[in-house]
């Protein structure tokens, strides 16, 4: 066995012993992301809380499970387009991953595996491993927006500004986004 299966194997595995509380696979390739979801995701009940109609329009959701694995996998690459297109910022060839976890414990959970703290919120952007890690418990269209946001700002760069600066960008696309579709309290 040569060296490259050796990294293979060593990279594979460290990916996933970030998630022992979760049973984590790839469940879709898409243009943009490689999407992993625990065991069990109900896919159509995702779809639903993204607001996939927003983001396709004309789709519907089919009843094979293959039906709605295309769907999310659109509905992440037209998310990642609309997301560009409210930064204004282009990354044709970004390719990155998404974990869909359980809910904000899991979130937490890995979080501290990474960075050995507590972690309160509901998702974060790891740049490092190119990676979105979000609860499906409370995912909404704009806080998958803001994750995506912190991914492109992250790579359109050769140096990433600043914390900040990033967060005021990403929140101004959770805006938009909750605006566009009517989520926007008052």
């Amino acid at each position: 066995m040569g060296r490259g299966f050796f990294v293979f194997l060593f990279s594979f595995c460290f990916i996933f012993s970030s998630f022992p509380q979760e049973d984590v696979s790839l469940v879709v390739e898409s243009k943009y992301f490689s999407i992993y979801a625990y065991k069990n995701l109900d896919i159509s009940y995702l779809l639903r809380r993204l607001n996939f109609e927003y983001l396709l329009h004309s789709q519907s959701l089919g009843s094979s499970s293959k039906d709605t694995r295309s769907l999310l996998a659109d509905t992440l690459d037209a998310l990642y387009l609309e997301v560009s297109d409210i930064l204004d910022l282009h990354i044709y060839s970004y390719h990155g991953k998404i974990y869909l976890l359980r809910d904000k414990d899991s979130v937490s959970s890995v979080f501290f595996q990474y960075f050995g703290r507590s972690f309160p919120e509901r998702s974060f952007y790891l740049h490092e491993k190119n990676s979105i890690y979000i609860s499906c418990a409370d995912i909404t269209l704009g806080m998958l927006g803001h994750e995506i946001a912190h991914a492109i700002i992250s790579h359109y760069f050769v140096v990433p500004p600043p914390a900040k600066i990033q967060e005021v960008l990403a929140g101004y696309v959770e805006y938009d986004l909750r605006k566009s579709t009517g989520t926007l309290s008052r």
